[in-house]
């Protein structure tokens, strides 16, 4: 909406400031437009230009304004999918805390003998770990 509001304002201001000029490259608001835009985009064909003071000054801010909005477009984009990408991120670190923490409230429910054998597997597996890095080594 700013970028239209820019090109749309600037185009008639240049016609107004250029076309009275005898040596007038912009003599018609098309002429303008085409002007605002490739000036805005960074473009410049430099097949149209301004031949005031008034004119080419206009020029200098409009090529500073089209930098700094193609620059916040694009930084906007980049927070959108860094964003996006830190959600997907969040999202599966919170599935997976949820899941510890569920399987914590069942290893409390267990009984004796159930946490016995749980034991047991965990030296077990403590111990082939072991075992195999040795062999490795």
């Amino acid at each position: 909406m700013i970028f239209a509001l820019v090109i749309g304002g600037s185009g008639v201001a240049i016609y107004l400031i250029e076309s009275p000029h005898e040596n007038a490259q912009i003599t018609n608001l098309l002429d303008a437009f085409w002007w605002v835009s490739a000036t805005v985009t960074t473009v410049g064909y430099g097949d149209v230009v301004p031949v005031t003071e008034m004119g080419r000054i206009m020029g200098i801010g409009l090529m500073f304004v089209g930098i700094s909005i193609i620059g916040t477009m694009i930084s906007a984009l980049g927070a959108i999918l860094i964003g996006s990408r830190l959600k997907k991120h969040e999202s599966v670190e919170s599935s997976t805390k949820a899941l510890i923490i569920k399987k914590i409230h069942e290893i409390e429910n267990l009984e004796k003998h159930e946490v016995e054998l749980l034991i047991s597997m965990v030296k077990d597996l403590h111990d082939e770990v072991k075992n195999n890095k040795k062999k490795h080594d």
